[in-house]
Protein backbone atom coordinates (compact mmCIF):
# COMPACT_ATOMS: atom_id res chain seq x y z
CA UNK A 1 0.00 0.00 0.00
CA UNK A 2 1.25 3.24 -0.57
CA UNK A 3 0.30 6.21 2.21
CA UNK A 4 0.59 10.09 1.50
CA UNK A 5 1.04 12.04 4.47
CA UNK A 6 -0.02 15.59 4.59
CA UNK A 7 1.11 17.12 7.43
CA UNK A 8 2.57 20.38 8.63
CA UNK A 9 4.60 19.66 11.38
CA UNK A 10 6.99 16.87 10.80
CA UNK A 11 10.63 15.48 12.17
CA UNK A 12 13.41 17.32 12.63
CA UNK A 13 10.51 19.12 14.48
CA UNK A 14 9.63 17.94 17.67
CA UNK A 15 6.25 18.96 18.53
CA UNK A 16 3.51 16.86 20.06
CA UNK A 17 2.00 16.68 16.25
CA UNK A 18 5.15 15.55 14.43
CA UNK A 19 6.09 13.02 17.48
CA UNK A 20 2.92 11.43 16.48
CA UNK A 21 2.78 11.50 13.30
CA UNK A 22 6.21 10.08 12.49
CA UNK A 23 5.38 7.19 14.84
CA UNK A 24 2.26 6.38 12.40
CA UNK A 25 5.07 6.63 9.42
CA UNK A 26 7.31 4.82 10.93
CA UNK A 27 5.00 1.80 11.93
CA UNK A 28 3.48 2.10 8.37
CA UNK A 29 7.47 1.71 6.97
CA UNK A 30 8.01 -1.56 9.60
CA UNK A 31 4.93 -3.26 8.00
CA UNK A 32 6.14 -2.68 4.63
CA UNK A 33 4.02 0.34 3.28
CA UNK A 34 5.51 2.45 1.12
CA UNK A 35 5.26 5.88 2.82
CA UNK A 36 5.76 9.66 1.05
CA UNK A 37 4.93 12.59 3.86
CA UNK A 38 4.21 15.74 1.90
CA UNK A 39 5.39 18.57 4.35
CA UNK A 40 6.68 22.08 4.84
CA UNK A 41 10.21 22.92 5.29
CA UNK A 42 11.41 22.62 8.89
CA UNK A 43 10.34 25.68 11.28
CA UNK A 44 8.82 25.15 14.23
CA UNK A 45 8.94 26.78 17.00
CA UNK A 46 11.44 29.46 16.03
CA UNK A 47 9.73 30.26 13.09
CA UNK A 48 12.96 30.27 11.06
CA UNK A 49 13.78 28.25 8.34
CA UNK A 50 17.48 27.04 8.88
CA UNK A 51 19.67 25.65 6.53
CA UNK A 52 19.72 23.49 4.04
CA UNK A 53 16.35 24.21 3.65
CA UNK A 54 16.79 27.80 3.79
CA UNK A 55 16.13 29.45 0.32
CA UNK A 56 14.59 26.57 -1.07
CA UNK A 57 11.20 26.21 -2.68
CA UNK A 58 10.77 22.43 -2.66
CA UNK A 59 12.98 19.98 -1.43
CA UNK A 60 13.38 15.99 -1.04
CA UNK A 61 14.73 13.81 1.45
CA UNK A 62 14.58 10.44 3.00
CA UNK A 63 14.22 10.48 6.99
CA UNK A 64 14.50 7.08 8.20
CA UNK A 65 12.91 5.64 5.28
CA UNK A 66 10.09 8.03 4.79
CA UNK A 67 9.95 9.87 1.49
CA UNK A 68 9.50 13.21 2.45
CA UNK A 69 8.79 16.22 0.38
CA UNK A 70 9.02 19.41 1.47
CA UNK A 71 7.25 22.99 0.43
CA UNK A 72 8.23 26.21 1.42
CA UNK A 73 5.93 28.44 3.70
CA UNK A 74 5.99 31.96 5.06
CA UNK A 75 7.49 32.13 8.54
CA UNK A 76 8.14 34.77 11.49
CA UNK A 77 9.89 34.56 14.51
CA UNK A 78 6.95 36.88 16.14
CA UNK A 79 3.80 34.95 16.78
CA UNK A 80 0.27 36.22 16.72
CA UNK A 81 -2.76 35.99 14.62
CA UNK A 82 -1.30 37.40 11.10
CA UNK A 83 1.79 35.47 11.42
CA UNK A 84 0.24 32.00 12.08
CA UNK A 85 -2.58 32.08 9.20
CA UNK A 86 0.24 33.47 6.92
CA UNK A 87 1.86 30.36 8.01
CA UNK A 88 -0.81 28.26 7.01
CA UNK A 89 -2.64 29.27 4.49
CA UNK A 90 1.19 29.60 2.41
CA UNK A 91 1.22 25.69 3.31
CA UNK A 92 -2.16 24.67 2.16
CA UNK A 93 -1.72 26.63 -1.11
CA UNK A 94 2.22 25.02 -1.82
CA UNK A 95 1.10 21.57 -0.40
CA UNK A 96 -2.06 21.47 -2.81
CA UNK A 97 0.48 22.93 -5.44
CA UNK A 98 2.92 19.73 -5.18
CA UNK A 99 0.48 17.55 -4.43
CA UNK A 100 -1.36 17.98 -7.40
CA UNK A 101 2.38 16.25 -8.86
CA UNK A 102 2.94 13.41 -6.86
CA UNK A 103 2.52 9.91 -7.73
CA UNK A 104 -1.04 8.74 -7.04
CA UNK A 105 -0.98 6.84 -3.47
CA UNK A 106 -3.81 3.98 -1.94
CA UNK A 107 -4.55 6.16 0.69
CA UNK A 108 -3.99 9.86 2.26
CA UNK A 109 -3.57 10.99 5.75
CA UNK A 110 -4.34 14.45 6.37
CA UNK A 111 -3.33 15.66 10.07
CA UNK A 112 -6.20 18.63 10.45
CA UNK A 113 -4.03 20.56 12.57
CA UNK A 114 -3.97 23.67 11.22
CA UNK A 115 -7.69 22.99 9.66
CA UNK A 116 -6.22 24.83 6.22
CA UNK A 117 -4.47 21.79 6.07
CA UNK A 118 -7.63 19.93 5.39
CA UNK A 119 -8.60 22.37 1.81
CA UNK A 120 -4.87 20.46 0.51
CA UNK A 121 -6.12 16.96 1.37
CA UNK A 122 -9.51 17.84 -0.11
CA UNK A 123 -7.53 19.04 -3.84
CA UNK A 124 -5.22 16.44 -3.56
CA UNK A 125 -7.94 13.99 -3.08
CA UNK A 126 -9.68 15.29 -6.16
CA UNK A 127 -6.51 15.34 -8.30
CA UNK A 128 -5.00 11.74 -7.29
CA UNK A 129 -7.85 9.79 -7.01
CA UNK A 130 -7.10 8.74 -3.24
CA UNK A 131 -9.67 8.89 -0.42
CA UNK A 132 -8.65 10.81 2.82
CA UNK A 133 -8.60 9.65 6.17
CA UNK A 134 -8.22 12.41 8.28
CA UNK A 135 -6.92 12.45 12.04
CA UNK A 136 -8.39 14.95 14.36
CA UNK A 137 -6.56 16.20 17.09
CA UNK A 138 -8.35 19.37 17.81
CA UNK A 139 -11.84 20.76 17.69
CA UNK A 140 -10.46 24.28 15.95
CA UNK A 141 -11.59 27.15 15.60
CA UNK A 142 -13.50 25.75 19.06
CA UNK A 143 -10.41 25.45 21.22
CA UNK A 144 -8.91 29.24 19.84
CA UNK A 145 -12.15 30.38 20.56
CA UNK A 146 -12.22 28.65 23.87
CA UNK A 147 -8.87 30.37 24.80
CA UNK A 148 -9.62 33.76 23.86
CA UNK A 149 -7.78 33.94 20.76
CA UNK A 150 -10.53 34.34 18.34
CA UNK A 151 -13.84 36.29 18.42
CA UNK A 152 -16.86 33.19 18.23
CA UNK A 153 -18.29 36.05 15.97
CA UNK A 154 -14.90 36.93 13.96
CA UNK A 155 -15.58 35.92 10.12
CA UNK A 156 -12.54 34.23 10.34
CA UNK A 157 -14.68 31.83 13.14
CA UNK A 158 -17.46 31.46 10.56
CA UNK A 159 -15.59 30.49 7.95
CA UNK A 160 -13.25 27.82 10.06
CA UNK A 161 -16.26 26.75 11.28
CA UNK A 162 -17.86 25.97 7.66
CA UNK A 163 -14.36 24.53 6.39
CA UNK A 164 -13.96 21.92 9.24
CA UNK A 165 -17.95 20.74 8.78
CA UNK A 166 -16.83 20.11 5.03
CA UNK A 167 -13.23 18.57 6.16
CA UNK A 168 -15.63 15.71 8.68
CA UNK A 169 -18.08 15.29 5.73
CA UNK A 170 -15.47 15.29 2.81
CA UNK A 171 -12.94 12.13 4.47
CA UNK A 172 -13.48 8.97 4.04
CA UNK A 173 -12.81 8.22 7.84
CA UNK A 174 -12.29 10.46 10.78
CA UNK A 175 -10.01 9.10 13.54
CA UNK A 176 -10.56 11.09 16.71
CA UNK A 177 -7.82 11.39 19.27
CA UNK A 178 -10.16 11.73 22.59
CA UNK A 179 -13.57 10.68 23.24
CA UNK A 180 -14.60 14.89 23.62
CA UNK A 181 -13.04 15.17 20.10
CA UNK A 182 -14.82 12.23 19.19
CA UNK A 183 -18.20 13.57 20.58
CA UNK A 184 -17.93 16.95 18.32
CA UNK A 185 -16.75 15.46 15.27
CA UNK A 186 -19.98 13.17 15.09
CA UNK A 187 -22.33 16.14 15.51
CA UNK A 188 -21.46 16.38 11.69
CA UNK A 189 -20.94 12.64 10.08
CA UNK A 190 -22.34 9.88 11.29
CA UNK A 191 -21.02 7.45 14.22
CA UNK A 192 -19.58 4.99 11.95
CA UNK A 193 -17.73 7.29 10.16
CA UNK A 194 -15.36 8.47 12.80
CA UNK A 195 -12.77 6.03 15.22
CA UNK A 196 -11.53 6.78 18.50
CA UNK A 197 -7.59 6.28 18.37
CA UNK A 198 -6.13 7.61 21.49
CA UNK A 199 -2.15 8.54 20.95
CA UNK A 200 0.52 6.10 22.54
CA UNK A 201 4.22 6.37 24.26
CA UNK A 202 6.73 4.73 23.09
CA UNK A 203 7.29 2.13 25.85
CA UNK A 204 11.11 1.42 24.81
CA UNK A 205 11.91 4.57 25.69
CA UNK A 206 9.51 6.28 28.03
CA UNK A 207 9.80 3.97 30.81
CA UNK A 208 10.66 4.12 34.82
CA UNK A 209 14.06 5.73 35.45
CA UNK A 210 14.60 7.15 38.31
CA UNK A 211 16.49 5.26 39.89
CA UNK A 212 17.88 2.07 41.00
CA UNK A 213 19.13 -0.44 43.50
CA UNK A 214 21.89 1.84 43.66
CA UNK A 215 19.97 5.31 44.12
CA UNK A 216 19.61 7.90 41.93
CA UNK A 217 20.12 6.82 37.71
CA UNK A 218 22.53 8.56 35.75
CA UNK A 219 19.80 10.13 33.63
CA UNK A 220 18.42 11.56 36.92
CA UNK A 221 21.49 12.62 38.23
CA UNK A 222 22.69 14.40 35.03
CA UNK A 223 19.97 16.27 34.13
CA UNK A 224 19.40 17.47 37.71
CA UNK A 225 22.98 18.67 37.86
CA UNK A 226 23.21 20.19 34.60
CA UNK A 227 20.49 22.49 35.69
CA UNK A 228 21.57 23.33 39.06
CA UNK A 229 18.73 20.98 40.93
CA UNK A 230 19.87 19.15 44.14
CA UNK A 231 19.90 15.59 44.43
CA UNK A 232 16.98 15.94 47.46
CA UNK A 233 14.74 18.48 45.53
CA UNK A 234 11.34 17.54 45.03
CA UNK A 235 10.67 18.58 41.40
CA UNK A 236 7.80 19.16 39.33
CA UNK A 237 7.76 19.59 35.96
CA UNK A 238 5.62 21.36 33.37
CA UNK A 239 6.13 19.82 29.82
CA UNK A 240 5.53 20.95 26.29
CA UNK A 241 3.67 23.73 24.85
CA UNK A 242 3.25 26.82 26.82
CA UNK A 243 -0.01 27.69 25.30
CA UNK A 244 -3.34 29.93 26.02
CA UNK A 245 -5.26 26.11 26.19
CA UNK A 246 -3.20 25.80 29.77
CA UNK A 247 -3.86 28.31 33.48
CA UNK A 248 -0.37 29.98 33.73
CA UNK A 249 -2.34 32.97 36.45
CA UNK A 250 -2.94 29.10 38.72
CA UNK A 251 -0.04 28.21 37.43
CA UNK A 252 2.49 30.85 38.50
CA UNK A 253 0.28 31.13 41.84
CA UNK A 254 0.81 27.23 42.72
CA UNK A 255 4.93 28.36 42.52
CA UNK A 256 4.99 31.29 43.55
CA UNK A 257 3.15 29.24 47.00
CA UNK A 258 5.51 26.33 47.13
CA UNK A 259 9.38 27.95 47.26
CA UNK A 260 9.99 24.47 48.79
CA UNK A 261 9.46 22.96 45.28
CA UNK A 262 11.34 23.23 42.18
CA UNK A 263 9.28 23.59 39.07
CA UNK A 264 11.14 22.52 35.43
CA UNK A 265 9.37 23.79 32.26
CA UNK A 266 10.43 22.19 29.41
CA UNK A 267 8.82 23.78 26.62
CA UNK A 268 7.93 26.63 25.09
CA UNK A 269 4.65 29.37 23.71
CA UNK A 270 2.65 31.95 24.11
CA UNK A 271 2.56 32.00 27.68
CA UNK A 272 6.20 31.85 27.83
CA UNK A 273 6.86 35.65 28.32
CA UNK A 274 4.01 35.58 30.73
CA UNK A 275 6.00 33.07 32.99
CA UNK A 276 9.54 35.19 32.79
CA UNK A 277 7.35 38.29 34.13
CA UNK A 278 5.92 36.85 36.73
CA UNK A 279 9.48 35.02 37.98
CA UNK A 280 11.04 38.38 38.13
CA UNK A 281 7.81 40.57 39.47
CA UNK A 282 7.63 37.81 42.30
CA UNK A 283 11.22 37.38 42.53
CA UNK A 284 10.95 33.43 41.89
CA UNK A 285 13.94 31.32 42.82
CA UNK A 286 12.51 28.04 42.23
CA UNK A 287 11.80 28.08 38.68
CA UNK A 288 14.09 26.35 35.65
CA UNK A 289 12.65 27.44 32.19
CA UNK A 290 14.87 24.88 29.91
CA UNK A 291 13.35 26.02 26.34
CA UNK A 292 12.47 24.00 23.61
CA UNK A 293 14.10 20.69 24.20
CA UNK A 294 14.32 17.86 21.15
CA UNK A 295 12.19 15.02 22.17
CA UNK A 296 14.82 12.80 22.58
CA UNK A 297 15.51 14.48 25.66
CA UNK A 298 12.17 14.35 27.04
CA UNK A 299 13.06 10.81 28.91
CA UNK A 300 15.79 12.42 31.17
CA UNK A 301 13.79 15.39 32.17
CA UNK A 302 11.13 12.96 33.31
CA UNK A 303 13.98 10.83 34.97
CA UNK A 304 14.61 14.03 36.89
CA UNK A 305 10.90 14.75 37.90
CA UNK A 306 9.21 13.96 41.28
CA UNK A 307 5.66 15.04 39.86
CA UNK A 308 3.96 16.39 36.51
CA UNK A 309 2.03 19.44 36.63
CA UNK A 310 -1.31 19.84 34.01
CA UNK A 311 -3.46 22.83 34.64
CA UNK A 312 -5.98 23.24 31.73
CA UNK A 313 -8.26 26.84 31.98
CA UNK A 314 -11.86 25.89 32.95
CA UNK A 315 -13.63 25.51 29.94
CA UNK A 316 -16.36 22.55 28.94
CA UNK A 317 -14.14 22.19 25.58
CA UNK A 318 -10.74 21.02 27.65
CA UNK A 319 -13.14 18.12 29.38
CA UNK A 320 -12.16 16.43 26.39
CA UNK A 321 -8.32 16.09 26.87
CA UNK A 322 -5.83 13.57 27.51
CA UNK A 323 -2.61 15.49 27.16
CA UNK A 324 0.46 13.89 25.84
CA UNK A 325 2.49 14.58 28.59
CA UNK A 326 -0.20 12.70 30.68
CA UNK A 327 0.45 10.04 29.04
CA UNK A 328 4.24 10.06 28.98
CA UNK A 329 4.26 10.64 33.06
CA UNK A 330 2.50 7.41 33.53
CA UNK A 331 4.79 5.75 31.59
CA UNK A 332 8.11 7.01 33.56
CA UNK A 333 6.13 6.30 36.33
CA UNK A 334 5.27 10.12 37.83
CA UNK A 335 2.92 10.89 39.13
CA UNK A 336 0.33 13.61 37.65
CA UNK A 337 -1.42 16.39 39.54
CA UNK A 338 -4.02 17.85 37.27
CA UNK A 339 -6.38 20.68 37.23
CA UNK A 340 -8.49 19.28 34.83
CA UNK A 341 -12.52 17.70 34.00
CA UNK A 342 -13.91 14.64 32.26
CA UNK A 343 -11.67 12.36 30.25
CA UNK A 344 -8.12 13.69 32.06
CA UNK A 345 -9.66 13.80 35.55
CA UNK A 346 -11.16 10.49 34.84
CA UNK A 347 -8.09 8.63 33.83
CA UNK A 348 -6.23 9.90 36.47
CA UNK A 349 -8.86 8.94 39.62
CA UNK A 350 -9.92 5.62 37.73
CA UNK A 351 -6.10 4.71 37.48
CA UNK A 352 -5.40 6.27 41.13
CA UNK A 353 -1.98 7.80 38.89
CA UNK A 354 -1.80 11.20 39.79
CA UNK A 355 -4.34 13.67 42.12
CA UNK A 356 -7.02 15.54 39.46
CA UNK A 357 -8.19 19.06 41.01
CA UNK A 358 -10.67 21.18 39.83
CA UNK A 359 -9.92 24.01 36.99
CA UNK A 360 -9.02 27.03 38.83
CA UNK A 361 -9.07 25.71 41.98
CA UNK A 362 -4.99 26.65 43.32
CA UNK A 363 -5.89 25.75 47.18
CA UNK A 364 -6.26 21.98 45.97
CA UNK A 365 -3.56 22.10 43.85
CA UNK A 366 -1.07 23.54 46.12
CA UNK A 367 -2.69 21.30 49.04
CA UNK A 368 -1.64 18.25 46.33
CA UNK A 369 1.87 18.96 45.39
CA UNK A 370 2.29 19.63 49.52
CA UNK A 371 1.24 16.00 49.71
CA UNK A 372 3.08 14.48 47.42
CA UNK A 373 6.40 16.22 48.08
CA UNK A 374 5.73 14.75 52.07
CA UNK A 375 5.37 11.12 50.89
CA UNK A 376 7.62 9.13 48.82
CA UNK A 377 5.32 6.16 49.66
CA UNK A 378 2.42 8.01 47.96
CA UNK A 379 4.64 9.30 45.17
CA UNK A 380 5.81 5.60 44.44
CA UNK A 381 2.30 3.80 44.27
CA UNK A 382 0.92 6.29 42.32
CA UNK A 383 3.75 6.12 39.83
CA UNK A 384 3.33 2.72 40.20
CA UNK A 385 -0.22 2.58 38.80
CA UNK A 386 0.31 4.65 36.07
CA UNK A 387 3.26 2.84 34.96
CA UNK A 388 0.66 -0.46 34.80
CA UNK A 389 -2.16 1.28 33.00
CA UNK A 390 0.63 2.70 30.29
CA UNK A 391 1.90 -1.05 29.83
CA UNK A 392 -1.32 -2.34 29.27
CA UNK A 393 -3.09 0.56 27.33
CA UNK A 394 -0.69 3.22 25.99
CA UNK A 395 1.89 0.69 23.13
CA UNK A 396 2.04 2.24 20.16
CA UNK A 397 1.26 -1.01 18.32
CA UNK A 398 -2.75 -0.56 19.39
CA UNK A 399 -2.50 2.57 16.80
CA UNK A 400 -0.37 0.61 13.96
CA UNK A 401 -3.49 -1.80 14.24
CA UNK A 402 -6.29 0.43 14.00
CA UNK A 403 -4.57 2.84 11.18
CA UNK A 404 -4.50 -0.37 9.01
CA UNK A 405 -7.84 -1.56 9.46
CA UNK A 406 -8.94 2.02 8.46
CA UNK A 407 -6.62 2.24 6.12
CA UNK A 408 -7.55 -0.96 4.36
CA UNK A 409 -11.50 -0.57 4.84
CA UNK A 410 -11.32 3.06 2.84
CA UNK A 411 -8.97 1.53 0.12
CA UNK A 412 -11.10 -1.55 -0.17
CA UNK A 413 -14.41 0.70 -0.53
CA UNK A 414 -12.39 2.47 -3.44
CA UNK A 415 -11.64 -0.67 -5.19
CA UNK A 416 -15.30 -1.77 -4.74
CA UNK A 417 -16.47 1.47 -6.41
CA UNK A 418 -14.14 1.56 -9.35
CA UNK A 419 -15.18 -2.51 -9.51
CA UNK A 420 -18.86 -1.39 -10.14
CA UNK A 421 -17.89 1.53 -11.90
CA UNK A 422 -16.22 -0.83 -14.55
CA UNK A 423 -19.09 -3.42 -14.44
CA UNK A 424 -21.83 -0.78 -15.23
CA UNK A 425 -19.51 0.61 -18.06
CA UNK A 426 -18.50 -3.21 -19.22
CA UNK A 427 -22.30 -3.57 -19.56
CA UNK A 428 -23.15 -0.69 -21.14
CA UNK A 429 -20.73 -1.42 -24.12
CA UNK A 430 -22.22 -4.51 -24.34
CA UNK A 431 -25.86 -3.44 -24.79
CA UNK A 432 -24.56 -1.15 -27.32
CA UNK A 433 -22.23 -3.62 -28.79
CA UNK A 434 -25.34 -6.05 -29.21
CA UNK A 435 -28.07 -3.08 -30.43
CA UNK A 436 -25.28 -1.92 -33.25
CA UNK A 437 -24.72 -5.83 -34.20
CA UNK A 438 -28.57 -6.28 -34.33
CA UNK A 439 -28.71 -2.75 -36.27
CA UNK A 440 -26.31 -4.74 -38.80
CA UNK A 441 -28.32 -8.16 -39.60
CA UNK A 442 -31.01 -6.17 -40.18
Amino acid sequence: MHILVLTQFYAPEFGGSAVYIERIVQMMLAEGHRVTVLTNLPNYPAGVIEPPYRGRLFYRETIRGADVRRVWVITSPTKNTVTRLANQISFMAMAALRGTFLPRPDVILVESHPLFVCLSGGWIKQMLGAPVVLNVSDLWPASAVAVGALDAESLLVKVAEQVERWAYRDAAHVVAMTDGIRKGVTQVVPEDKVTLIQNAVDLTRFTPNKRDQYGATDARRTIRAQYGIGPDAFVVTHVGNMSLAHDFALIMDVVAALPEITFLFAGAGSQMEYVKAQIAERDLHNVILTGVLPHETMPAIWAAADACLIAFKDHALFEGALPTKMFEAMATATPVVAATRGEAQAVLESTESGIATPPGDRAAMIAAFRSLAASDKRCYAMGEAGWRYAQAHLAPERIKRDFLHIFNDVTGERRLRIGRRLLVIGLVMFAVMGWLSGRRSR
